[in-house]
C-alpha cells in the first residue's frame, strides 16, 4: 500500500515539474517558436500622430511599430496628410516599407479587393498583422 502511494505522489510530482517547465518556458518566451509569433499591441495612425505631435522621437515610434507587428494600407494622400500633422519623413518611410514588404511576403494582401486580410480601425485607417499576427488566409 505504501509503494501505491509513494508512486502515486512520485506521479504527481513529475507533473507539477512539466507544468513549471512549461509556465516557464511561456513567461520567458521560450515557447514563441510553439506557439507562433506574438507581438505587442497594434499602433494606431491616430496614436503615430499623437507621438509625433508630443516630441516622441521617430526612432522610438518606429521600434513600438515594429513591436507591435503592425502593417498600415494608406494611400499616398494619407501619408501627405500624415506629413502635414508632423509625422516624420522617417516615420512615413518605415510605414511604407513595412507595408512594401509585407505584400511581397504575403502577395495575398495586395490583391485582397475586398479587404478580407485588413481590418478597420476605430480611426478609419485599414490595417493588418498586430498581436496575433496576419490572419492564416492571407
Amino acid at each position: 500500500m505504501l509503494a501505491v502511494i509513494r508512486g502515486s505522489t512520485r506521479a504527481r510530482a513529475t507533473i507539477a515539474l512539466f507544468a513549471l517547465a512549461a509556465l516557464a518556458l511561456v513567461a520567458s518566451g521560450c515557447a514563441g517558436g510553439l506557439l507562433g509569433k506574438r507581438f505587442g499591441e497594434q499602433v494606431s495612425v491616430t496614436e503615430i500622430v499623437m507621438l509625433s505631435k508630443h516630441g516622441v522621437a521617430p526612432e522610438k515610434i518606429i521600434g513600438k511599430i515594429q513591436r507591435g507587428g503592425t502593417i498600415y494600407h494608406l494611400s499616398d494622400a494619407q501619408y501627405a496628410e500624415l506629413r502635414k500633422q508632423g509625422v516624420t519623413p522617417a516615420v512615413i518611410s518605415y510605414m511604407q516599407r513595412v507595408h512594401d514588404q509585407a505584400v511581397k511576403e504575403f502577395p495575398k494582401l495586395a490583391e485582397d479587393e475586398d479587404l478580407n486580410c485588413w481590418n478597420l480601425g476605430f480611426d478609419g485607417f485599414w490595417y493588418a498583422g498586430g498581436p496575433f499576427g496576419l490572419h492564416p488566409d492571407c
